[in-house]
């Protein structure tokens, strides 16, 4: 994947927008990083806990529930990212905003794009909300996607592997914007 054509699409397409956010439970953001290792793009996912009540066991980006001191989602991302996988992300490194995806659980998830310059230099792993952390070779990754049985028919539904770990539901619609943005 040639970043700096994904990095001008993004831009383009996608720029980061700041709003202000009501408080409300179901709003939520994720961080999307993408960052060279071994050659090639790689994307940083994880398995949620099994023991978390929302999602437990599937595969996400980090990030989570907005809380009224982010001030805004962008902020939501970066405090959840430490949170889980102790990163410090700078906004700098935040490129853009893909649309809005919508859970089973009813979260609207705001999607922020992050692109490093190295893979990131991981602090404490919350064992309470992370079980694994997957660095993922993006390339390879996008080349599972498959159509998948949706919960609303009037929608395209994608789900992606890698290895044992299948992708689905609001991550893997994040992940088909990528393919478009990168194609």
């Amino acid at each position: 994947m040639d970043l700096f054509v994904f990095k001008t699409r993004l831009r383009h397409f996608y720029p980061i927008v700041k709003e202000a956010v009501e408080v409300h439970p179901q709003r939520a953001a994720v961080l999307v990083m993408l960052y060279p290792k071994y050659n090639r793009t790689h994307v940083l996912m994880i398995k949620r806990a099994r023991i978390m009540v929302q999602h437990g066991g599937e595969i996400a980006f980090p990030g989570g529930v907005f809380e009224e001191q982010d001030g805004d989602l962008l902020a939501t991302a970066l405090r959840e990212t430490h949170e889980e996988l102790g990163i410090e992300v700078g906004e700098f490194n935040v490129m853009g905003r893909l649309p809005q995806v919508e859970t089973l659980s009813g979260y609207d998830v705001a999607p922020f794009v992050a692109l490093m310059e190295e893979p990131p230099v991981f602090g404490k792993v919350s064992s309470r909300e992370v079980e694994e952390v997957l660095e993922m070779p993006l390339t390879p990754l996008l080349s599972t996607q498959q159509r998948d049985v949706g919960y609303k028919p009037s929608e395209q539904m994608f789900a992606y592997w890698f290895g044992h770990h299948r992708i689905w539901g609001a991550s893997a619609r994040i992940l088909h914007y990528i393919a478009q943005l990168s194609s």
